[in-house]
């Protein structure tokens, strides 16, 4: 059976919210949502308890909210290859991320701080030097700490966005087979070195993001078999060398997390996650990215302010997720939606304003 392919109009940014449409896009959307609502309940129960300490009886611990984030990640290859395979040219493709990353992120970062320095814990407060190496997005690997920990993955996407593009500006994107054979040969040394205790370089493997793109790989796999029905079976078998790659450079639990991830993906190629267009669904999937900017750092000084006001653990935690909600829904349509349209627009209407012709001499 033939598979469709997206419409132009449809295609997707890394992280970004797709519109609705009955390509089971909306499915894909939702999955970024209940990702990043595991993350915070991971991080607002597990998390907080490691790292703080709840006042009283712990809430109950959801350890495996975790890994979402690595679903995240499987999401970014497929929306970002799919991406680029819609992309004319290198600017607008980084006008493009710039515009759906930067501007909710730099409003994340003035909030965070401002509910960090005012309510928050004293170990929360970072030198303000690292918070303004935050605004990068590549702090970790210039040596500054995180005002919001979630923030790692950002740098972790936007080191693969660059290689991505990289690949696309040198046109070899219709040989990805083989580059993503050559990120799990890569990867697969890096890991068993460092298993036996061989030191790898912390640069490089930064920038080549060695731990995680087996992940982002998968995801790619997935875009060319949803859009490239005849080559499904050499793509499958690709995919299955991911997770060999992560089985050998990775502990065991990254490879159970890797076949749940690719399970969940599989279900979604198959049309099997329709009922995730229920519009509470989509919504989260909506405000998931400022969300996951928002939730860290702010829900942590909330907890804490709120269990020493006598209130449970439980019930802290229930009220800092609802009151990073509503501050998500706010920057999501106030900042992050509108300064996207503008960047787009302006740079739409640069890239296509034809010079004026100079008078001639008379």
């Amino acid at each position: 059976m033939r598979a469709s392919r997206l419409a132009p109009g449809t295609a997707l940014s890394p992280l970004e919210n797709p519109p609705s449409t009955g390509l089971r896009v909306v499915e894909l959307d939702a999955l970024r949502g209940l990702a990043a609502l595991a993350v915070v309940a991971f991080h607002y129960t597990t998390h907080y308890g490691n790292e703080v300490g709840h006042i009283g009886p712990a809430p109950m611990s959801f350890a495996f909210g975790n890994y979402g984030v690595h679903l995240f990640f499987l999401i970014s290859g497929f929306v970002i290859f799919m991406t680029l395979e819609r992309t004319r040219t290198a600017m607008d493709f980084i006008v493009s991320r710039f515009s759906r990353l930067f501007p909710a992120y730099w409003a994340a970062i003035l909030l965070s701080a401002a509910v960090v320095y005012s309510i928050g814990m004293p170990s929360q407060r970072l030198p303000w030097s690292d918070v303004a190496l935050d605004f990068t997005m590549i702090q970790q690997i210039l040596g500054a700490e995180h005002l919001d920990g979630s923030y790692w993955t950002l740098q972790v996407e936007l080191f693969f966005y660059a290689q991505m593009l990289l690949w696309f500006v040198l046109g070899q994107l219709q040989r990805i087979r083989w580059i993503i054979f050559a990120w799990l040969v890569v990867a697969a040394l890096s890991g068993l070195a460092e298993k036996n205790g061989i030191s790898v370089s912390y640069t490089a493997r930064e920038l080549l993001i060695l731990h995680h793109i087996p992940y982002f790989a998968i995801g790619i796999l997935f875009y060319r078999m949803r859009t490239r029905p005849t080559e499904r079976v050499v793509d499958g078998l690709l995919v299955g060398l991911c997770l060999v790659a992560i089985a050998i450079a990775y502990t065991p639990i990254y490879l159970e997390v890797a076949v749940i991830c690719t399970a969940i993906f599989a279900a979604f190629a198959l049309g099997w996650l329709r009922g995730l267009r229920w519009a509470p669904f989509a919504f989260l999937g909506t405000i998931s990215y400022s969300l996951y900017l928002l939730h860290q750092a702010i829900g942590f000084s909330l907890i804490w302010q709120l269990e020493n006001n006598g209130l449970s653990a439980s019930l802290a935690a229930v009220c800092a997720a609802v009151g990073v909600t509503g501050l998500a829904t706010l920057l999501t349509f106030l900042v992050e939606r509108p300064a996207m349209r503008w960047i787009r627009r302006a740079w739409k209407r640069h890239r296509e304003a034809k010079p004026t012709a100079r008078p001639e001499a008379s």
